[in-house]
């Protein structure tokens, strides 16, 4: 694989840029900032834009040419640029309110004739993130120790999925992390998203290199397959700071 030629350098965020859940550390910020002027970076993550606004840019260097930085939050099913001063959203691909209702109901039906709600419940745990429905088994910001524990192995979620696929096959469902499922919109996965920063940034797909810490079938990320980027697998985000030292 040729790295020479790249021009969009896309990132998952958490344990590729960031730690699970934590800002971005300020030796990553430096590399990322030299990053951003040499080439077009994206984040596509399923955290909203706020998350990636609190925890990445207001950490970035102040000389980052923030106009080279594409954000795809929620699942990529949003787009954010930067320009004039300001963030701007190009698009979203929102669920409607029938549509949001329909798929919380069945995950509610479903944690219930499954019998598998957690004891300790801090806040909801089906969310409403408007371009995508989250179930959270735990609550998102529970402590990541207790989050680790709780499906380590995905048998849980996974027989979740079994059970309100067939229901919802009209949407994507994707195992996100620790405790999470994931639901958007048919088709809107990464290898739909790289699509849109082809179309939207004229640039090839062999321009490309995806980053990212995980890849296997029910992963969110395991859908880049489809596209045939080049990619690297990293285990931590010293391995990324490691990528983006050979970059620039």
């Amino acid at each position: 694989m040729k790295i020479t030629n790249k021009k969009m350098i896309v990132f998952d965020k958490d344990n590729t840029i960031t730690k699970a859940k934590k800002p971005m550390e300020t030796s990553m910020s430096l590399l990322f900032s030299k990053l951003l002027n040499k080439y077009y970076v994206s984040i596509i993550t399923w955290w909203d834009f706020n998350n990636i606004y609190n925890q990445i840019i207001t950490l970035l260097q102040s000389n980052s040419n923030l106009s080279n930085l594409f954000l795809f939050p929620t699942i990529w099913t949003q787009m954010y640029y930067y320009d004039k001063w300001k963030w701007i959203r190009k698009y979203a691909e929102f669920l409607d309110e029938n549509e949001i209702n329909y798929i919380k109901y069945i995950l509610e039906n479903t944690l219930n004739n499954l019998n598998i709600k957690p004891k300790k419940i801090r806040w909801e745990i089906i969310e409403n993130r408007w371009s995508q429905v989250t179930y959270s088994a735990l609550w998102q910001n529970a402590p990541l120790e207790e989050k680790q524990k709780f499906d380590p192995d995905k048998k849980i979620r996974k027989k979740i999925v079994n059970e309100i696929k067939n229901k919802l096959k009209d949407y994507e469902i994707w195992i996100a992390w620790t405790t999470s499922i994931d639901i958007t919109k048919k088709g809107l996965d990464k290898s739909y998203w790289i699509k849109k920063i082809i179309e939207n940034l004229k640039i090839k797909k062999e321009e490309i290199l995806f980053i990212w810490d995980a890849i296997f079938p029910w992963w969110n990320d395991y859908p880049i397959t489809k596209v045939w980027v080049d990619f690297i697998k990293v285990n931590d985000t010293k391995d990324t700071e490691n990528i983006i030292k050979s970059l620039i």
